[in-house]
């Protein structure tokens, strides 16, 4: 590909990246009686999510921060009653982090909300279009995700 070709794919890319990352601020139709949250609080709770718990050295390392910077973010998190860190059984210096109820009900609410963003999207185009386009972008994620494995 050329290198326009690249600049056109990172624009569109960017683009919707900008309409997603934006969480609405919670209404009656979205998110009754929850607070907001921003989009890395976002990101850090679907990561607890998928490893069901996990510690603090683990989530730095995942988004690519400091571990002071990332105890901040669970801080406000924990503050919020989103997340809940406790001792490890086995050794004792870990603290493991899971999520609330609250926190499990604000992330799959928001996750929603994205996936319906992408659908409302996805519903322009024809079904054979939007598999080529999901199997495409599969196939490019899949070097970038090989990458955060090292």
């Amino acid at each position: 590909m050329h290198d326009n070709g690249a600049e056109q794919l990172y624009t569109s890319i960017h683009t919707i990246y900008r309409k997603l990352r934006r969480i609405p601020e919670p209404g009656p139709t979205h998110m009754k009686g929850l607070p907001s949250i921003t989009k890395v609080q976002w990101w850090i709770l679907r990561t607890v999510w998928k490893q069901k718990q996990c510690t603090a050295g683990y989530l730095a390392k995942e988004m690519g921060v400091r571990p002071s910077t990332m105890s901040q973010m669970l801080d406000r998190l924990e503050k919020a009653g989103f997340i809940t860190r406790f001792k490890d059984s086995v050794d004792g210096r870990v603290r493991i982090i899971r999520l609330t109820d609250m926190g499990q009900n604000i992330f799959h609410r928001s996750e929603a909300w994205f996936v319906q963003k992408l659908v409302d999207s996805l519903n322009l185009l024809t079904p054979q279009k939007q598999q080529t386009l999901i199997r495409l972008m599969e196939e490019l994620a899949a070097p970038f995700s090989r990458q955060n494995d090292h």
